[in-house]
């Protein structure tokens, strides 16, 4: 704890961006302790704030009881509630479903005309689902689905018929319905606004500024604050930074300082 990777250069401003962070762990295969890396951060006598960014899912008590965990911590906590949206899909989505079942198809055709037709069918409602959800996907968007909940659910009642059929054959085709019990959703609950509204917020409060998120969103802030000759890091994973960031490090004074995180693995792990 006493080894300083970061040359600080004055009063500190530290940003958590933690779904940020917490999509790092897969790469990472190991994931950061919140309080490893509260205590690592207030080892520098120059950070005075450690400000964290995470949504939350009312009545999830995993959820609610992390936010609690963060606070008694000592962060700076900043929240709001986690919305889910459908996820925008490309059509290989769905390329292992309809291999699935044209296997399917190959094992019945000969022993159950019936249920072939019904396999057909369902190939082809699939198909027309994801071809209208492409047609009708904003410009320059091509290739990319939106699918309507209703036609999943439709799908999902089709292959619940089918599959107490293909039972009596041995044949399941459960794991297809799984694919098409809920909507396809994503948690969304992003924070650029807020950190960067903190951010200008404080400009004058600080010199410096640490930030734990690669996402190339965060270029035109971070562009601001050097230009307003305030020190800039950027804490992220190796292969985990925005290609937005790469034109900083064409400037010929005061350009940003990234640190990859595997740096900081005996502090935070």
């Amino acid at each position: 704890m006493n080894e300083k990777i970061l040359k600080l250069k004055g009063k500190t401003l530290a940003i958590i961006d933690w779904a940020n962070v917490y999509g790092w762990f897969e790469k990472l295969k190991w994931e950061i302790d919140p309080k490893k890396l509260y205590n690592y951060l207030k080892s520098y006598p120059e950070i005075y704030d450690i400000r964290f960014y995470f949504g939350i899912e009312k009545n999830n008590k995993k959820s609610e009881e992390f936010h609690e965990e963060i606070k008694n911590i000592g962060y700076t906590l900043t929240s709001k509630e986690v919305k889910w949206t459908p996820v925008s899909l490309e059509k290989s989505h769905f390329k292992e479903l309809v291999q699935q079942l044209f296997n399917v198809l190959d094992t019945t055709k000969i022993t159950n005309t019936k249920i072939s037709d019904g396999l057909y069918g369902l190939i082809q409602k699939i198909d027309k689902m994801v071809d209208d959800s492409i047609a009708m996907a904003p410009t320059g968007e091509a290739g990319y689905t939106m699918f309507d909940k209703n036609r999943l659910k439709e799908i999902y009642d089709y292959i619940g018929l089918l599959d107490s059929e293909l039972k009596k054959l041995n044949i399941s085709i459960e794991n297809l319905q799984r694919n098409f019990l809920k909507p396809v959703l994503r948690r969304k609950c992003d924070f650029d606004v807020e950190i960067t509204m903190d951010i200008l917020n404080n400009i004058n409060n600080f010199d410096g500024l640490i930030l734990f998120s690669g996402d190339g969103d965060y270029k035109a802030i971070v562009e601001y604050l050097l230009d307003n000759k305030k020190q800039a890091i950027i804490i992220h994973p190796f292969g985990l930074r925005g290609k937005e960031f790469n034109e900083l490090l064409l400037r010929d004074t005061n350009k940003p300082y990234f640190c990859a995180v595997e740096k900081l693995t005996p502090f935070l792990k």
